[in-house]
């Protein structure tokens, strides 16, 4: 009875183990570098950044909030109402638009929820989106380029200067001694925002610093 209880409990480790590897596999072919998804519209940022649409201009939300923003068909319509609307390309983009139903498109970098990371802040830190998502303006095809583990992050906490980029203009992101931002570009700014949000995410030049690797930082 002893040996048939545990042989039982052995065949019950090891197929606790072997499902433990099936999901710890698929989790990296799900998060590891090279994660290229297809998605419902075949849209290159390489062709978009060459007529310099910067980052900013369609994941507006990453300068304000934790998350950046997917954008929806009205964003992609702002120009597409008017340029090569007879393209199979934009089939379902304007699918969707007509119809208000978002295109579901699938995220290439995925944090757990138990990891707090906030766009925003990084942004106003000077921190180019390159650091994280490497150079998407480069990409016919988006692809994941980091590993996002705690390691890499902690590293380039610890250690900035090794991964950080500073802003590019193709980013969006200006400061008031980038030769790319000008007084009008602040006026712009000025009249665009309430204060008290423009107060709070305004981007301002910061020295590259080692950033805190407290558990509270990243997690909540």
């Amino acid at each position: 009875m002893k040996i048939w209880k545990s042989k039982n409990i052995a065949l019950v480790l090891i197929i606790s183990f072997f499902c433990l590897d099936i999901f710890l596999a698929i989790n990296y072919l799900r998060n590891g570098i090279g994660f290229r998804p297809k998605q419902n519209v075949s849209f290159s940022h390489k062709l978009h950044t060459k007529y310099k649409i910067t980052c900013l201009f369609c994941h507006y939300q990453a300068e304000t909030h934790s998350f950046a923003n997917l954008p929806t068909t009205k964003t992609c319509m702002i120009c597409h109402i008017a340029l090569r609307t007879e393209s199979q390309l934009l089939k379902n983009v304007i699918a969707s638009y007509d119809s208000s139903i978002a295109l579901g498109y699938q995220k290439v970098y995925d944090l757990p929820d138990y990891v707090r990371f906030s766009h925003s802040l990084h942004i106003r830190s000077g921190i180019d989106c390159a650091t994280c998502h490497g150079f998407v303006d480069q990409m016919d095809s988006i692809y994941q380029v980091r590993n996002l583990t705690m390691g890499w992050c902690v590293d380039c906490h610890k250690n900035p200067e090794n991964y950080l980029i500073h802003p590019r203009s193709i980013s969006g992101i200006f400061y008031p001694n980038d030769p790319a931002f000008n007084q009008n570009k602040l006026q712009i700014l000025l009249s665009s925002f309430p204060s008290n949000i423009l107060q709070a995410t305004f981007p301002i030049p910061k020295k590259i610093i080692k950033a805190s690797v407290e558990c509270s930082t990243c997690h909540n």
